[in-house]
Formats: structure tokens, sequence, C-alpha cells
């Protein structure tokens, strides 16, 4: 049933599906009709809200960035060493993952196929999760947990590297894995944490 009530729930339901929409399909695929249909919202109401098309997609990048970013924040407040809080910052990377599993396949979509019309946006704030996994590992090298002769942001593209792969294909890794009851999840950390491992100083 058609929601015509202008209410917050209606927004909400319109960001959600349009964040699976736009993770499945391209920006230029997606259309409003599928929104509306996915939402269960009348189509006027993705206007009332957002604005169009082209304003949801861009709150739908920055909902998913924000998600990073409040990460970030949360191990800037914390106290350990430079390894902890990348080990920390890794494994709640990996946690959100699981538990919002269309981020990195929108993330992955718009790095692969950027929307020219987004791309500074996508320069602040997607770009940001990279940056900030680099100055963890510049830290670590800095203060002597991580060998020195390795370059910071090839670290954090291998632990990017692994984390997009494991959820791209996610349903795969299970099947093949045979993993039972999120038991993969465990799969994934150790192997970030065995690499991570592989680079500190014994």
């Amino acid at each position: 049933m058609i929601d015509e009530s202008p209410n917050l729930n209606s927004a909400d339901k319109i960001l959600e599906a349009a964040t699976k929409l736009f993770a499945m399909d391209s920006f230029a695929a997606v259309s409003i009709k599928q929104i509306s249909v996915a939402s269960g919202v009348n189509s006027a109401l993705i206007s009332y809200y957002f604005g169009g098309k082209k304003n949801l997609y861009q709150e739908v990048l920055y909902t998913e960035a924000e998600k990073f970013l409040k990460l970030q924040d949360k191990i800037r407040q914390q106290s350990g060493s430079p390894l902890t809080k990348l080990r920390t910052y890794v494994d709640g990377i990996a946690e959100m993952q699981q538990q919002n599993p269309y981020n990195i396949h929108l993330i992955y979509r718009e790095l692969l196929t950027p929307q020219p019309m987004f791309e500074n946006y996508v320069r602040s704030k997607l770009y940001r999760i990279h940056q900030f996994m680099t100055e963890l590992v510049e830290e670590a090298i800095a203060c002597g947990e991580i060998v020195a002769d390795i370059k910071a942001t090839h670290v954090a593209f291998t632990l990017e590297g692994i984390i997009m792969f494991f959820f791209l294909m996610h349903s795969h890794i299970c099947e093949l894995g045979n993993f039972q009851n999120g038991a993969e999840l465990d799969y994934l950390l150790q192997a970030l944490n065995t690499y991570l491992a592989s680079l500190s100083k014994k």
C-alpha cells in the first residue's frame, strides 16, 4: 500500500530503498518509480523530502559515508596505541559492513564508475575513509609498532581490499567456506589481524 502521508517514517523508507537499489544498480539505471515501489511510498514524496533523484542519491552517499566518519570520531576519542586503534578501526569497519551489507556495494560502484556530478563529494567524503586508515598506519610506523620499510597508504589499500572483496563476495564465501551462523566474520577478522601481525615489529 502506498503511503500518502508526509512523515519521517516515509523519508526513512525512501532512503533505505534507494540505498539498496543504488547499490545493486547505477544511478542512471535506478528510476524514481522503482524507488517508490520498493519503499511503498508515493513518488511525489521523494521530491517532497529530497528534491529529486540527484539529491536523494547524494543523501544516500552522505548517510553511508557518515557511518564511517562517526566510527573515525569514536576511534579518535579512544586511548591506546596507534596499532590498537588501527585494529579497532578495522574491526569496526568489518562489523559495520556485516550490519549494512549494501554499504560496500554502493561505495565500490561509486569508486569504480563515479558520477561526474558527485566527484567532488566523493573526494571530500569517501576518500576520508582511506585517509584516516592511512594516518593510523603512519602513526603506528612512527612509534615503531609497524615495520618502517612499507608505505602506509599501501597497508591501508591492502586492508581495504580484504574487506571490500570479502563483502562483495560474501554469499559465495559463505557457501564455499561452509560457514555457519555468522562464523565467516571471524574468518575476516582473522585475515585482517594476521596481515597486521605480519607487519608488526617483533
